[in-house]
């Protein structure tokens, strides 16, 4: 038996999709209605200069207005509403904690797998047929199915045998 960790198996197929895009052949966008203004700290500030291009190839337009404020004016079509300023101050974050010893490769993975994570299915949300097996599909040419980005397990396998153990049955129990 093979369970399947929906949110996980969307976030690695999301994952392997936003890591292909590049800036010349970047994911779908969204443009949002009203901009969203973020005040960068000085740290932020400096790696948004170092992966502005990064963000541009993901999906993001975001403009410099005045010290260190930016305004997203569109984000991956993929994003949820509302998730363009946590997303973008967590990569961020992350970028400037590196202070430029992350490659922008690692920069590129870590703007992928933070997308990947907020855009993809939630848990414990009802599938259609039609979805669950287009996530199944998904997996089949997925990279790596084994794993999201994060290093959880998409797929756990259950032999006859563990199930047997789980509800204390002896060893040899069935019958042939």
């Amino acid at each position: 038996m093979l369970l399947i960790d929906q949110h996980v198996a969307h976030e690695r197929i999301l994952f392997e999709r936003f890591r292909a895009s590049t800036t010349a052949n970047p994911p779908a966008r969204q443009a949002l209605l009203l901009p969203e203004t973020l005040d960068l700290t000085p740290a932020q500030s400096a790696a948004f200069e170092r992966v502005r291009p990064e963000l541009e190839a993901a999906g993001f337009d975001v403009l410099e207005l005045s010290g260190r404020t930016v305004a997203v004016s569109a984000v991956p079509a993929e994003l949820p509403p509302g998730d363009a300023r946590a997303l973008l101050l967590e990569i961020l974050d992350a970028a400037g904690s590196s202070q430029g010893r992350a490659s922008l490769d690692a920069v590129r993975e870590e703007i992928a797998a933070s997308l990947a994570c907020r855009a993809a299915i939630k848990i414990n949300m009802r599938l259609t047929d039609e979805k669950m097996r287009w996530l199944l599909d998904g997996l089949l040419v997925a990279e790596n199915p084994w794993t999201c980005p994060h290093g959880r397990p998409v797929i756990l396998r259950f032999t006859v045998r563990d199930i047997e153990r789980q509800f204390q049955r002896p060893e040899g129990f069935r019958k042939a």
